[in-house]
């Protein structure tokens, strides 16, 4: 016989040999360990936990990857109608089309249906997917009916809505197809047997198992020795539990194979859908559409009521064999003797004998009921603080990557759209914890709203005059309360340059040796705007510059620095009509931007020899800044500013975590990591200080930063960062109407800048709440002295 049988005989004849009510009390014991493991392994973690995953899989994973996928089908296809209505000559009849409208409403219903199921992982996406499409309908709008009989404009913003669209990683379609795979991926974890549930559903299993052959065992035991035939209440119990372990292992079964088909389906709908792309035809964009809609909600439910049948089961099953027992225990076997309960009272008066004893058991007692409740919440927690910048790609990976590095936990959404998306939020009275803008005046119209929070707690331990330079240092901030502070910059930007290639050659008065591109997701023409600023202020100096930006100087007045720069710029572009025509439709990093493999900045071969961009476009090919005065169109000019600009971050909920992530982001040891890597620059003089002057240090760093610190000529913010939203838009499109027009006819007339400039000064005057002549912007900081 082998050692394993020699013990199980042991076993059983050691059980023989116990007295009938010592293996009665023992099946007892037992039988409540095995019952109430198996009923809270099942109803506390088992069925809770595979119930939560069956409803998440339902109703959010499933419905917002089918939606993503739905609504990137539907702007595919408005975006292909819109522009067959284009090529088919009737867009000056119907605009973009009926079908391109009702897919366009489509695409927005069905952004906010599935938006209510997104994951917390994919919220930011939605956001910006919601704030872009808006961008995006207006953009082909404008394409099909403000401007279908101007072609140039018409090709412009064709290519801007196309941009929107198809822009690698930050794209609609993209984000889109980001939101989908993340659900989808999520639907792989859900349907996944996790170890722990594995163990969990065993575990309770198991446990009912051993219960109910307790319970068998004991009404074995009572009808051998005590005579009995039947012991009802123990057979019922074990029948009970065996019902428990063979209904709770069948709803395991049924639910884990529901969740693996619903994630198998999920992955063929997606197949097809995220294979169609903008160079599909209708059909194929229509059957992945019926595809996705086919598809419907997933056969899949949750299975929490279960729960309410399983804890009244597990109940009735342990009274009943428990009841069984005791039955047989105080009926057959009463004790002889009763309890002796001397040594319980004689421990209880110890313990309450005096008054300190007492307290003492009532704290215990409290303690006892409270901890369980008031720890976790006493325990320190890490909140997250969430920021809406333009930062994306890297530039985004980089600001998560440094305010976790300082014990900062943020929730970034970078988006183009960021004006669309903030508008949005704080409209419906969710706005982001902190906005960082890159532009003052957007800010001031909050500022006026009432809506921003003074940043004077994040501010403490920082002397804006010492540490911060002008006009960087909004020390006139806006608000409500008189010398309060409601936005600050945490980067800066020079923009009075042109980076020049050394191995380009060219003559800088003619267009063809220049790089422009005018495209931008959300801010179309920008760099137009930048050429025609640096060209007032370098013309006509500070003082007229800050008078403009602010809105009190004039568009059309015949003589002014305005007119006088627009009409350089454009006789500049007249030098080269098919670049001008090119600029439209290239975007502002370089012809390659568009491309997922592509590179930014002057990538295009043959380079260019001069580029007029700001200090953030620092590209591969070895080019070197030069002040912009020298290089301007009708130049060389003194140098009578520079013009830079920078990202401010306002504050929407001044909660203390919030507060704490600002004073980091401002601190010299945070920007000084900041402007350590890649093209960021700090506003911050120490910083300007130590980095500029370091030795070592990247020469176009050392360069930028001895501008940004020279005291020959004042520093100038951008003026359209400064000009009020509307305005600033309607100078952004003014911009690409000058390109077009020289595109088109090869110059721009006299009447046709006479109409640009007279809408300008209309929109400006519109845009004057003080009916004073002069734009609420006109307490902002544009130009400061140097260091």
């Amino acid at each position: 016989m082998s050692a394993i049988g020699i013990r199980i005989g042991a076993a059983v004849r050691a059980l023989r040999a116990l007295s009938t009510r010592r293996l009665l009390q023992r099946h007892l014991w037992l039988f409540l360990a095995c019952a109430i493991t198996g009923v809270t392994l099942l109803t506390a973690v088992a069925v809770p936990v595979l119930d939560a995953r069956a409803r998440q899989m339902s109703e959010e994973t499933a419905p917002s990857a089918q939606g993503a996928a739905a609504v990137r089908l539907a702007v595919l296809r408005a975006d292909q109608d819109a522009r067959r209505s284009v090529e088919q000559h009737i867009a000056g009849t119907v605009g973009m089309g009926e079908s391109a409208e009702s897919q366009l409403a489509a695409a927005d219903q069905g952004l906010t249906r599935f938006a209510d199921h997104a994951g917390g992982g994919v919220a930011q996406n939605v956001t910006a997917v919601n704030g872009m499409l808006v961008n995006y309908g207006n953009t082909i709008t404008a394409a099909t009916v403000t401007y279908r009989d101007d072609a140039q404009m018409r090709t412009e913003k064709l290519a801007a809505a196309r941009a929107l669209l198809a822009r690698p990683d930050t794209g609609i379609l993209a984000r889109l197809e980001q939101i989908a795979r993340d659900e989808q991926h999520r639907s792989r974890r859900l349907a996944e047997p996790s170890f722990p549930l594995v163990t969990a559903w065993a575990g309770a299993v198991l446990a009912l198992v051993a219960a109910a052959a307790l319970a068998f065992s004991a009404a074995r035991v009572v009808r051998r020795r005590c005579g009995r035939v039947l012991a009802p209440a123990m057979l019922a119990g074990g029948a009970g539990a065996a019902l428990l372990a063979g209904l709770s292992a069948s709803l395991a079964v049924h639910t884990a194979l529901a969740l693996a088909a619903t994630r198998d389906d999920l992955a063929a709908t997606l197949r097809v859908a995220l294979a169609a792309g903008l160079h599909d035809d209708t059909g194929v964009l229509g059957s992945a559409q019926k595809t996705v809609a086919g598809a419907g909600p997933p056969a899949l439910s949750g299975s929490g009521w279960w729960n309410v049948a399983y804890i009244v089961l597990g109940v009735a099953v342990v009274c009943a064999t428990v009841a069984g027992l005791l039955v047989r225990l105080v009926q057959d076997y009463p004790r002889r003797r009763p309890v002796d309960w001397t040594r319980a009272r004689r421990l209880g008066r110890a313990a309450t004998r005096t008054r300190g004893r007492r307290r003492g058991l009532a704290l215990a007692a409290v303690l006892t009921v409270v901890a369980p409740v008031a720890v976790p919440l006493a325990l320190p927690s890490d909140p997250v603080v969430t920021v809406l910048g333009t930062w994306t790609g890297q530039e985004a990976q980089r600001f998560r990557t440094l305010m976790a590095d300082h014990g900062i936990n943020v929730d970034y959404e970078g988006t183009p759209a960021q004006r669309e998306v903030l508008l949005a939020r704080v409209q419906a009275g969710d706005p982001p914890d902190i906005a960082i803008m890159p532009g003052i005046g957007e800010l001031a119209g909050y500022g006026d709203d009432k809506v921003l929070k003074p940043l004077d707690e994040a501010l403490e331990g920082i002397d804006p005059q010492q540490d911060y330079a002008g006009p960087w240092n909004p020390a006139a901030g806006r608000g409500a309360d008189k010398g309060a502070t409601y936005w600050w910059p945490v980067n800066a930007n020079l923009k009075s340059i042109v980076w020049h290639t050394p191995k380009q050659q060219g003559p800088a008065t003619a267009l063809s040796s220049w790089c422009l591109g005018l495209g931008e997701d959300g801010a179309t023409g920008w760099p137009g705007t930048d050429w025609i600023e640096d060209l007032v202020l370098q013309r006509a100096g500070p003082g007229p510059y800050t008078r403009w930006a602010r809105g009190a100087g004039s568009w059309t007045d015949e003589h002014g620095p305005v007119r006088a720069a627009w009409r350089q710029w454009a006789a500049f572009l007249a030098t080269d009509q098919k670049r001008a025509e090119k600029a439209l439709t290239t975007d502002w990093r370089g012809p390659g931007a568009l491309k997922k493999d592509g590179k930014a900045f002057r990538e295009e071969e043959p380079r260019c020899a001069y580029e007029h961009q700001g200090s953030f476009a620092r590209g591969d090919d070895g080019a070197t800044i030069e002040d912009s005065a020298r290089l301007l169109p009708g130049g060389p000019y003194p140098r009578r500013g520079y013009e830079v600009s920078g990202d401010f971050a306002a504050l929407f909920d001044d909660r203390e975590p919030a507060q704490r992530a600002l004073r980091v982001l401002f601190s010299q040891e945070v920007q000084e990591d900041w402007a350590d890597e890649g093209t960021m620059y700090s506003a911050m003089t120490p910083v300007m200080k130590k980095i500029g002057g370091r030795e070592g240090e990247d020469g176009t760093a050392r360069a930028v930063y001895r501008r940004f610190r020279q005291n020959d000529v004042p520093r100038c913010l951008d003026a359209s960062g400064v000009m009020r939203p509307m305005l600033r838009d309607a100078f952004h499109e003014a911009a690409l109407k000058t390109v077009a027009a020289v595109a088109t006819d090869g110059a721009l007339s006299e009447a046709e800048l006479d109409g640009i400039l007279k809408g300008l000064e209309s929109v400006q005057s519109a845009d004057t709440p003080t009916g004073d002549g002069e734009s609420v912007n006109r307490e902002l900081v544009v130009c400061s002295g140097g260091l």
